[in-house]
């Protein structure tokens, strides 16, 4: 790829990074909302927003959190659930009101809401139903994202990502891909420690799964190679602190993470990070996934395991354990169902003969080496 930008004067002019085909037009910015704002004035006059409610104390969104036509989403208390979706679709369809677009602020928690939204709000029944791959939708409103967090890929990717009732699954359709993507990494300078850093987490497990992938396309894995040696680098800093460079630098490996999610597929630490998820509300993914990898060195042998305990120690940051969001050994037969369902991560690591190592006995022994930790 071209050189990495390292400002955001060099972000701003940065042509595009990325080989995959996206569906998303990539407006990188140094100033996010008032960017965001115009382009919306011209060509989405009508929007609904959908805000992280921790932006709220934050100066830069006070004009987002002026409108009146926005629902805030706690994003800390979980991630999207399909009842979420249903209630902002209910609050659309009874306000009556016509909307160009709806637009997500936030993590990928809170664009992953908005995908989902504009989609459902087209289509007749409940977003549970809608989980999944390749169901017949009607596309919603235009969505329009303005990520405050770099690492997710949620802002190109066709995947809105959501808990429900029975499983965490995505609806995944090229109607959930945003239509504009406004980026600017200074708006990460506001997020803690905690989230900035586990984003970049997922960033990198993202690259290196896919870079590990039997399912990927080259292009996928191109950019995917691209990300991971752009997000090991980013980690292998302390980052405690925010820095620009370091946060434009997360912004292009995030965008990387979408486009080779696009082509590509995670593999074994994802699969088992969705029946962690599924069982504690309050685990974050990127943490699940962290959780997933330090349990899988027997999987994909020292390198990956190596990485992520040097990440941690790095930037300081204890290992997360299942323990700490109340997940133990009554949870693993439901978790060990949920993980076994994933069977195109499954694939894309083991391949066409991925059952003949893959059962219920292989997954146990993995949740068991999780919930001990």
């Amino acid at each position: 790829m071209p050189m990495v930008p390292g400002t955001i004067g060099e972000f701003k002019n940065a042509a595009s990074w990325w080989r995959t085909k996206i569906f998303t037009e990539v407006v990188p910015s140094s100033d996010g909302v008032g960017d965001l704002l115009r382009l919306m004035a011209s060509r989405a006059p009508s929007a609904f927003f959908i805000i992280d409610g921790a932006l709220e104390s934050q100066k830069p969104f006070e004009r987002l959190f002026a409108r009146r036509e926005k629902f805030v989403f706690d994003a800390t208390a979980s991630e999207p659930r399909t009842q979420d979706v249903d209630r902002v679709v209910g609050l659309l369809k009874g306000s009556g009101t016509s909307i160009d677009a709806i637009v997500g602020v936030g993590g990928g928690a809170t664009m992953d809401l908005a995908k989902a939204s504009s989609i459902c709000l087209a289509n007749p029944r409940p977003a549970a139903e809608y989980q999944g791959y390749g169901l017949d939708m009607a596309k919603g409103p235009d969505i329009w994202v303005l990520p405050t967090l770099a690492g997710t890929g949620a802002e190109i990717t066709p995947i809105a990502v959501l808990r429900g009732p029975e499983k965490k699954l995505g609806i995944n359709n090229n109607f959930t891909a945003p239509a504009v993507a406004v980026i600017d990494p200074l708006l990460a300078s506001g997020a803690k420690k905690f989230n900035r850093f586990f984003s970049m987490m997922d960033c990198f497990f993202h690259h290196y799964e896919i870079t590990r992938s039997k399912t990927s396309d080259e292009d996928a894995i191109l950019d995917a190679r691209d990300g991971l040696r752009i997000a090991r680098e980013v980690l292998s800093c302390d980052l405690s602190e925010f820095d620009e460079a370091r946060a434009v630098k997360s912004a292009v490996a995030s965008v990387l993470g979408g486009s080779s999610s696009i082509g590509g597929r995670v593999g074994v630490s994802h699969a088992i990070s969705y029946g962690l998820s599924n069982s504690s509300p309050s685990l974050p993914h990127s943490v699940a996934v962290t959780i997933s990898m330090l349990a899988c060195r027997d999987i994909y042998g020292d390198e990956g395991w190596n990485d992520t305990v040097r990440f941690l120690e790095t930037s300081g940051v204890s290992r997360p354990t299942a323990r700490e969001y109340g997940i133990g050994e009554s949870h693993i037969e439901r978790m060990t169902s949920t993980a076994l369902g994933m069977e195109k991560l499954w694939l894309s690591h083991f391949g066409q003969d991925w059952r003949k190592v893959v059962d219920k006995n292989f997954v146990e022994g993995i949740y068991r080496r999780i919930v001990e930790a």
